[in-house]
């Protein structure tokens, strides 16, 4: 059995496109018993994602709701992964849509034995027509470069899998057996966290390309250092818990620093090229907020998780 957990807050307009993406099985390549658990803290996004279950005919058993207390996504995550009766969790969120087949491609790799979770590939769903949305596909494409480039493609098959070497899966689409992993309550990227816990029980993470997920990057900088300063930041807070101890700490500064070639080589214009040459600066500004944030000052951890309206 497949359980699908998807965290949402606040996005009434968007959780309906993303229930469809997953729930209609000729579409996302959904096979066999599944359970679909929305967890979310208000009452528009729980109507909205009722109404949506309501059109397709979901059972009680196929769509199930979770009042969030509001208490932080991995205390709702806890609470849905709790409840969750499946052998495979796949974990979403209520601003983003699948694409085609893309439950069957992030399932896949699980029929190999050793691999306990995989990732699957955020794309952005924005056009390529302005700074920031340009960002959004670089930084995106980005990762799926690193993930595909660290990791080992498996012969004969459309996944990679971890062996020397990984890359956190994304919490846009990522799938796990499931297993006993206490998440902190104030952990701030509690896919890494995921993935790190995974890699230190001896396990494999898997990369499933073809298993896209669509997602709406920050529109404006303000949105862009809020979302950055806390996902990137919370790779610095990780240290806390002890979890690099199979694995080094995979993002830092230092670390980006080496994919300034791609970051160049990206642009198709001399446009982009300004575009990519912008972006230098504004993530120096990042890792200083971040040193800032989780050094100096050590926010805490509701002041650091902050809603970005831009991507709704």
């Amino acid at each position: 059995m497949i359980s699908i957990i998807i965290t949402s807050w606040k996005e009434p307009n968007t959780i309906a496109k993303c229930i469809r993406s997953i729930a209609e099985s000729n579409y996302s390549g959904l096979r066999g018993e599944y359970e679909i658990l929305q967890v979310s803290p208000d009452k528009e996004t729980l109507d909205a994602g009722k109404k949506e279950a309501d059109s397709l005919n979901l059972s009680s058993k196929e769509y199930i709701q979770i009042k969030d207390p509001k208490k932080g996504k991995p205390y709702a995550l806890k609470m849905a992964i709790k409840k969750a009766k499946g052998d495979i969790l796949i974990f979403t969120d209520g601003d983003t849509y699948f694409g085609k087949q893309a439950v069957f491609h992030l399932i896949e790799p699980f029929e190999n034995s050793n691999i306990y979770g995989v990732s699957g590939r955020p794309v952005s769903s924005d056009k390529r027509d302005s700074m920031m949305r340009y960002w959004g596909h670089l930084l995106s494409d980005s990762a799926h470069h690193r993930r595909s480039t660290v990791m080992e493609k498996v012969a004969n098959r459309e996944y990679y899998i971890s062996k020397k070497d990984f890359f956190p899966m994304s919490g846009y689409i990522m799938a796990c057996r499931k297993l006993k992993i206490d998440i902190p309550e104030d952990v701030l990227s509690d896919d890494a966290y995921i993935s790190y816990c995974i890699r230190n029980l001896g396990k494999e993470i898997g990369y499933a390309p073809k298993a896209k997920c669509y997602v709406k990057f920050p529109q404006n900088l303000n949105d862009y250092y809020k979302q950055k300063v806390r996902s990137l930041g919370g790779f610095i807070q990780l240290k806390k818990y002890n979890v690099f101890q199979k694995d080094a700490q995979s993002r830092s500064f230092f670390i980006e620093l080496k994919y300034s070639l791609f970051v160049l080589q990206y642009p198709k214009s001399i446009k982009e090229m300004l575009w990519s040459i912008a972006l230098f600066p504004v993530r120096l500004i990042t890792w200083l907020k971040i040193y800032w944030d989780r050094v100096v000052v050590k926010k805490e951890f509701k002041e650091s998780w902050v809603r970005i309206d831009s991507t709704k």
